[in-house]
């Protein structure tokens, strides 16, 4: 897909706010509220964009401690120990992993106890061999340093 100028101020736009006008779009870009729409329409035809997000702010509703587990597992049982994982309240992500751990688990809980019950829960699951936290003191996500611009097939 080749993305050009335009396409790339509105992903921008989109991406500082996904709720902006777009008659503040089309102002920034020097197009039309119609021809932006269509551009937007494109974009997600193609898989550009896939659908909107909403962030809450988890602190607000007591969830205040971000943190990564990191699973070394027999890979036998990785499937039953991600479905065990996946249906835990919290778990935001589980992925497959490069590096140190077969599987990343990304939660965010009400406190220490929690992240290290689920800790406990996961080590105790046949065929995990280890288990480590990582707690965060805050999840940030600054989505304005992603490089928009597609890579070239080298």
């Amino acid at each position: 897909m080749e993305l050009d100028e335009i396409d790339l101020k509105i992903l921008r736009a989109l991406i500082r706010d996904a709720r902006t006008n777009l008659k503040d779009i089309a102002k920034e870009c020097g197009l039309s509220s119609n021809a932006i729409f269509k551009r937007i329409q494109h974009l997600r035809s193609t898989g550009v964009i896939m659908g909107t997000i909403l962030f809450v702010n988890m602190s607000a509703l007591g969830n205040t401690y971000p943190a990564a587990i990191g699973v070394n597992l027999n890979p036998r049982q990785e499937k039953v120990v991600a479905k065990l994982i996946r249906e835990r309240a919290n778990v935001i992500d589980i992925s497959q992993s490069v590096g140190e751990y077969d599987l990343c688990v990304f939660m965010i809980a009400k406190s220490i106890s929690e992240i290290d019950y689920m800790k406990q829960l996961i080590r105790k699951q046949p065929g995990v061999e280890r288990v480590a936290v990582s707690l965060w003191s805050k999840a940030q996500f600054i989505f304005e340093n992603l490089n928009l611009q597609p890579q070239e097939d080298e």
